[in-house]
Order: C-alpha cells, then structure tokens, then sequence
C-alpha cells in the first residue's frame, strides 16, 4: 500500500457476543496447518499483534511487545514494531469462532500478500460506485454470481455470463476504473475469500457465509467496500470449475476475466439488449427504487461536502509520512482522488487529527479540516465540533 496507507482491512462482523480470548490463535494456527499452502502455496499463519482499546497487546508471540505505541495508527491490518512485521487486529475480536477466524485469516493473508505478488501498487480509487448505474450493475452482477454458485452445466455458464456482461457494462461507461476495481479485488477481495475459504470449505456453507454482506446492497458507500462480496464470489465461483487459477493470478489480474477464460464465456454483440432482458432475473426492480431514492441522498451529501470543504473554509496542513485508521464504511472517495472521511485518525510526523469528517488529498500530502466553532484549546491540543488535533510536544 502506497505512503505508509493503513487501512482497516475488514467489515467488522458483529454476529453472537462472544469476544475473543488468546485460544483462537490456536485454533487458526491448526486451520492454516491443515491448508498448508494448498490455496496459494505457504503457510498464512503469521505474527499478530491483537491491540485493544488501551494500546495493551495480546499475541501468538511470546516475546512481542506489550503495548502500541500511541502515536501509530490501530487498524485491521499489517504493522511494523519493533524492527518485525506483524498481522495487526483490533482486540478484542467480535463474534462467534468462525468469525475471529476469517477475520485472523483475511489480515493474515495481507501480511503474506508481498511474497505471493498480490499486493498492487496503488491504494485504488473506486468513486465512480458513488454513480447510480454503476452500483446497479454491480449489484446485478452479484445477484447473478450467487445465482450461477448454485447450479451447473449450462445454467451455472448463463448466470455466470449474466453477470460477466453486468460487469463488462459497467465497465465500459467507465473505463477508467476497469484498473481499479481489479486491484481492490486482488487486495481486499482475495484476502475476504481466503479468510473465508480455508475457515468454511464446504461451497454451501461458503456461499450462505456471505450473506452477512447483504448489507452492502444497501450501503451508501461501496467504494471501498464492494470487493469484500465481489471477490469471494468470484473466489467461489473459480473453485467451481477444479481449475487450479490460485497459480495464474498476479496483483494486476482480473477475476471476472480468469472466469470468462476458465468457463469459456462469450458475451453477446449486443449487451445492452442482452442485459436489458436478463436483468429481470437478478431483482432488478428492488435495487433500481432503492438507487433511486440513495442518489437523491448522495446528491445532497456530495453538495454539502462541496460547501463544507470549499477553497475557502479549510484548514490545510502539510502531512509528511501520513497514516491513516478508519473504517472503508466511513471513508467517502471523491472523484479528484481525495478521500473524506468520518471518525478516522491521521497520524503524521506533527502529531494526530481525528475528524468527523476530516479530508485527504489524492497525493496523499496534505489533509484539509474545515473551519468549525473551537470549543477549545489548551497547551498542543485544538478541538473543534467536527475534529481535534493534538500536536506532538517537542523534545
């Protein structure tokens, strides 16, 4: 990830009320021991860091540290301390064991990423899923995909064409994203199927799993959080075929199109047409109401930002060595490349700011506060009603 991006790497599951206890490490440890490398070739199990709300440490290490250091970001993600690389997770875990295990798996699989070259080079910027027949057709392209999971023969190849041409429409009113939604899949949607995948290996009970996400079909925000459903559908529907495609993916593939090869898929010449009378099938009447009415939110939320964070009402600060913790839910993208983003922390070498919301620009240097009432200040602390920043004391 580029300029020291931390990002939380998951949607958090809150199924049961169980929290976790040091025991789960155990019990992925033997998960991973059982894969043994036949996903993607090495073992995933890996050095974790679990950190609660008190920077105290739980890990699978014996000599790991006790506590995080307070300046750096806490995210589902990878970290560096003290001079190693450690999966990191935000402790105490939520829900049941399968769930603490996916999630362990999913940041694992992050830590393991750079080895295997499925790390792309960019963090990618998915705004144009702010556009409503964009999110139609990618909401029609997973009603499809969990269509062809469930059948075979010829069925399975024209639900599974169904969705490969929703995909290929939406790609073609927007070309320039085609390189970004593959690398968000490659990045956060293999790490989603691989948690899911070695802790559920029965196709049915893969498939049920992902139900938790059905969420995301009415989410306001899907533009970095849409490869979470999309790439263990496409994980699923690949190990469908008993084609070993684990081997031919690198960080710049495109899932839709290892399927188009592996079931040999030809989109039709027409594809408007095609996806005019297909699209019936996937619940298209339910979706298109609800974007209705989200795009006349979107289109208020996008002009109150714009107000919000105009030339002339923002703060800018210069941000060397920029970190960042939030949750994707939280995180809107802006067609410039910027990010807002609601209740997250930046971390850089002046000190930290927490915003609600707080701006990122595309080049990742600067970050933008808007001009809010002051409620106060004292010594390096500024706390406003939308953001507080806190200074670093100098030495």
């Amino acid at each position: 990830m580029k300029k020291g991006i931390l990002l939380t790497a998951v949607l958090v599951l809150l199924m049961g009320c169980r929290t976790s206890d040091v025991s789960i490490f155990d019990h992925v440890e033997k998960l991973c021991n059982k894969d043994n490398g036949k996903l993607w070739g090495v073992n995933l199990y890996s050095p974790v860091l679990g950190v609660d709300s008190l920077r105290n440490i739980v890990s699978n290490v014996s000599d790991a540290p006790k506590t995080f250091p307070a300046d750096k970001p806490v995210a589902n993600s990878t970290t560096e301390l003290d001079g190693k690389r450690w999966t990191m997770v935000l402790w105490p875990l939520s829900g049941d064991e399968i769930h603490q295990s996916i999630v362990l798996i999913h940041e694992m699989f992050h830590y393991r990423q750079p080895e295997l070259g499925l790390s792309p080079d960019k963090d990618p910027n998915n705004s144009h899923l702010s556009n409503r027949d964009a999110r139609t057709l990618l909401k029609l392209e997973w009603n499809a995909l969990k269509s062809a999971a469930t059948c075979n023969g010829e069925q399975k190849k024209a639900a599974l064409a169904d969705a490969l041409g929703f995909r290929e429409r939406r790609r073609q009113l927007y070309p320039d994203f085609i390189a970004e939604e593959n690398s968000l899949e490659i990045q956060e949607g293999l790490a989603e199927y691989t948690g899911r995948r070695i802790v559920i290996p029965s196709d049915k009970e893969f498939l049920q799993s992902l139900s938790e996400l059905d969420y995301l079909l009415e989410s306001d925000n899907l533009t970095r959080s849409f490869a979470y459903l999309s790439g263990p559908l496409y994980g699923l529907i690949l190990d469908q075929s008993g084609f070993a495609w684990h081997k031919e993916i690198n960080a710049d593939s495109d899932l839709g199109s290892s399927a188009t090869a592996i079931y040999g898929i030809d989109l039709p010449n027409d594809l408007e047409a095609a996806i005019e009378s297909a699209k019936a099938k996937y619940d298209f009447d339910s979706i298109d109401a609800f974007e209705e009415s989200l795009q006349r939110k979107l289109e208020e939320r996008n002009e109150t930002l714009l107000k919000l964070f105009a030339p002339d009402n923002v703060i800018t600060l210069e941000s060397p060595k920029l970190s960042i913790q939030f949750s994707p839910d939280n995180m809107i993208k802006m067609d410039d490349g910027s990010m807002i983003i609601y209740g997250g922390t930046a971390f850089c070498d002046w000190g930290s700011v927490e915003g609600h919301p707080l701006k990122v620009t595309g080049d990742w240097r600067r970050i933008e506060l808007p001009r809010l009432d002051t409620l106060s200040v004292k010594g390096d602390t500024i706390i406003t009603s939308g953001w507080t920043l806190i200074r670093k004391k100098k030495d």
